[in-house]
């Protein structure tokens, strides 16, 4: 599809009210650690919502990006969810793999999820550690139009305090 055309069809959803704000889904950070590493995994719930199926659908590049962050360390990943008519391709930027499927639960499942994140080394943390996650959506081959209107402009977000790497558990 044409960029006028998604544009022209973006616009008239928001316009008629077909596109509302609605909040964003939970989103729920874990850490884990093996002997050097300190990783983040990251779920997405409730994905993909009326809304945001809408615009993949549409023929729209939609990318799901997560920031993480534990004291001064952060990482970033993302994954970046097409259909093309017949199937859906999920680009995963950890490791620039792409995977194709013809059910959305599981193109949404995959999209949805980000595992062993490499995030800081172990060892010299401060504790208490702050740590936290958010989840923002981004058209990376339409920057002009903002699909963060689907999550009522509100990123995603998990926050914890850590009291001891004690309480970060092993692999």
């Amino acid at each position: 599809m044409s960029s006028w055309l998604k544009a022209l069809a973006l616009g008239i959803a928001a316009a008629l009210g077909l596109s509302r704000a609605a909040e964003p889904p939970p989103l729920e950070m874990r850490l884990s650690r093996d002997e050097t590493t300190v990783y983040a995994s990251v779920e997405v719930w409730d994905l993909p919502g009326t809304d945001l199926e809408r615009l993949v659908e549409a023929s729209f590049v939609v990318r799901l990006e997560a920031t993480i962050w534990a004291g001064r360390a952060a990482a970033e990943a993302y994954r970046d969810i097409r259909y093309n008519g017949r199937y859906y391709e999920i680009r995963v930027s950890e490791t620039g793999g792409v995977h194709r499927t013809e059910d959305p639960a599981a193109a949404w499942a995959i999209a949805s999820r980000f595992s062993r994140v490499p995030l800081c080394p172990a060892a010299g943390l401060s504790f208490p550690l702050s740590a936290g996650c958010k989840a923002t959506l981004s058209l990376p081959e339409d920057p002009g139009y903002d699909p963060m209107v689907v999550w009522g402009y509100k990123a995603a977000a998990d926050y914890r305090e850590i009291d001891s790497l004690g309480h970060v558990p092993y692999l």
